[in-house]
């Protein structure tokens, strides 16, 4: 079995960009992705601070329902990804995927024949993709969702520039917690960002 992760250009035509701009000030993770009659259905978490605001902005192909003041579960209806499809009628299951401005990086699990047919199948539709991972699948250390919507907080508002366009005493009062409990998650959610990035695993 291995553990792959591949970035392809995100589709002009792909709902996941649409729907990334709808809650573009929220931290949206896509959770699960079936495949029915060649139609893509995806399952969405979403976190941010008035989840309301950001259910009432869907578009028409998506129901969201909120399980919490902060985070909510939106399904998309139907989506016809040609790298979603081709994913997955390669035999492989997509665990999850993170869209940025204009990639998507796909996390797979698949077995050895899978992902031959996958790279088959990309070469053959002219999608362009680059393998940024493959190996055995093993625990990693996840960024939590609180520690992801701090962190994108903290980049967004200039706690990471030099100079600091934001001190961590402001940063805290704007989320309401003690700027010792806002430092340790910081640093929390930090070590594992630059542990995945530099593939440190203990």
């Amino acid at each position: 079995m291995l553990k792959v992760q591949i970035r392809t250009p995100l589709p002009e035509s792909c709902v996941f960009g649409a729907v990334r701009e709808v809650l573009r000030s929220s931290v949206m993770k896509i959770e699960r992705l079936t495949m029915i009659d060649k139609n893509v259905k995806a399952l969405l978490r979403v976190k941010a601070s008035k989840v309301k605001d950001i259910l009432a902005d869907l578009p028409a192909y998506c129901e969201g329902v909120a399980v919490s003041p902060q985070e909510a579960k939106v399904l998309v209806r139907e989506h016809t990804c040609f790298v979603a499809l081709s994913i997955l009628e390669a035999g492989c299951i997509i665990t999850d995927a993170e869209i940025d401005e204009r990639d998507v990086i796909w996390s797979i699990v698949c077995e050895d024949g899978a992902f031959l047919n996958l790279i088959r199948g990309l070469e053959e539709s002219g999608i362009d993709f680059e393998i940024v991972y493959k190996g055995e699948p093993e625990k990693e250390s996840e960024v939590t969702y609180r520690e992801e919507e701090i962190l994108k907080l903290a980049l967004e508002r200039g706690y990471f520039d030099f100079p600091k366009r934001i001190k961590l005493e402001e940063l805290a009062a704007l989320l309401n917690i003690a700027p010792s409990t806002l430092s340790e998650i910081l640093r929390r959610g930090q070590k594992k960002v630059l542990e995945r990035y530099f593939g440190l695993r203990k």
